[in-house]
C-alpha cells in the first residue's frame, strides 16, 4: 500500500461519515484513492487489494460483511447539489457489486457525484497509509479536515460545525469531548502535524465554549505526501517529541501508537530508566559518601 494518495473534491470533507467504524472508513478512502478521474467508469477491486489497502486483516466472511456494511452507510450519507434553484440529494455510487466466487468488488461512481473525484479544481490530498494507520474515527475525520488546509496551518471550527463534521453525539458535553475527541485527536495526529495545538475559542474572556481552534506547521505546496519509509518514524517520534503541548502521559501513548506497540510500554520503559538512574546515583552517592569517610579516618 505504500505511497497510495487519495484525492478528491474538498466538497466530500463536508459530509460527515456518520456511524462509519475505523475498518469502514479504511475501506472508503481505500476505493477513493483508485477512482480519481477515472470518470463514471465501473471499477473493479479484488479482496485482495482492498484487504491491503486499507489495512484489513481478517480473511473470512467477516470481510464481505465489512464491505456490504460500508455501501450501506454509504448509500445513507447526506450528498447533495444545491445550485439556488433546485436542490438535490444522491448516491456516491450507483453500482456496487461484491462477488463472493471471484474475490471482486465492482464500483460506479454516480455521474451526479463525479464531479468529487474528477477534474478537480480544489481539492482534499493525504497518504491512505497514514489515514489507515489511524485508530480514532475521530481521528481519522480531522485529519481530512486538516489536510484540506494543509498549506495554511490553521482551522477554526464553530462549536456547532465540529460536533458535525466529526459526528460527535448531542449527549456529549465539552469534558466528554475533551476525554473522547479531542485526546485521541492530540497522541494521533501531533507525530503527523508539526506543532499541533488545539485551543478553545470562547465568547469573551473565559465565557462560553463558541468553537476550537487547530494550528500546525504549514505545509508547503510541494509535500508529496508519500512514505519515506523508516525516516516517517522518524519525524513522527520528533514531532512527538518537540510538541510542548503534549503532557508527558500523551508523548508516551503517541510514540506507542507510532510504533505500533501496547499503550503503555513507552511508560514502563521511561520509568525503567528512571529508576535504573536513581539507582545508579544512589549507588555513586553512597559510593562517595563511603570514600569521602574513609579519606577523614585517614587524615586524622
Amino acid at each position: 500500500m505504500t505511497n497510495e494518495i487519495v484525492k478528491y473534491g474538498n466538497r466530500l470533507n463536508e459530509i460527515p461519515l456518520r456511524h462509519f467504524n475505523s475498518r469502514e472508513m479504511n475501506l472508503l478512502m481505500s476505493i477513493v484513492s483508485r477512482i480519481h478521474e477515472k470518470g463514471t467508469d465501473e471499477i473493479t477491486f479484488s479482496f485482495e487489494q482492498l484487504r491491503a489497502l486499507s489495512q484489513y486483516k481478517d480473511h473470512g466472511e467477516r470481510f464481505v460483511k465489512e464491505l456490504d456494511s460500508t455501501y450501506s452507510k454509504l448509500i445513507s450519507l447526506n450528498a447533495y447539489t444545491d445550485d439556488g434553484h433546485t436542490l438535490t440529494r444522491f448516491v456516491a455510487f450507483n453500482r456496487y457489486q461484491i462477488d463472493r466466487d471471484n474475490q471482486e468488488v465492482r464500483i460506479a461512481v454516480n455521474p451526479d457525484f463525479k464531479g468529487i473525484f474528477n477534474q478537480l479544481a480544489q481539492w482534499t490530498r493525504f497518504s491512505l497509509e497514514q489515514f489507515a494507520h489511524l485508530n480514532s474515527t475521530y481521528a481519522k475525520s480531522m485529519f481530512r479536515l486538516l489536510k484540506q488546509y494543509r498549506t495554511a496551518g490553521t482551522r477554526n471550527f464553530t462549536m456547532e460545525d465540529f460536533r458535525t463534521l466529526l459526528d460527535i453525539p448531542k449527549s456529549y458535553r465539552v469534558n466528554h469531548i475533551d476525554q473522547v475527541v479531542i485526546k485521541p485527536i492530540k497522541e494521533e495526529l501531533s507525530p503527523i502535524f508539526k506543532g499541533l495545538s488545539i485551543r478553545k475559542l470562547r465568547k469573551g474572556r473565559g465565557g462560553k465554549i463558541i468553537g476550537y481552534s487547530f494550528s500546525w506547521k504549514a505545509e508547503t505546496k510541494e509535500h508529496d505526501d508519500f512514505s519515506k519509509g523508516v525516516w516517517d518514524e522518524k519525524i513522527a517520534l520528533d514531532n512527538i517529541k518537540y510538541n510542548s503541548e503534549l503532557t508527558k502521559e500523551e508523548k508516551f501513548r503517541a510514540t506507542d501508537k507510532v510504533k505500533g506497540i501496547r499503550l503503555g510500554t513507552t511508560a514502563k520503559e521511561q520509568q525503567a530508566e528512571a529508576d535504573r538512574s536513581k539507582k545508579e546515583a544512589d549507588e555513586n552517592r553512597s559510593r562517595q559518601e563511603l570514600l569521602n569517610g574513609l579519606h577523614n579516618i585517614n587524615g586524622h
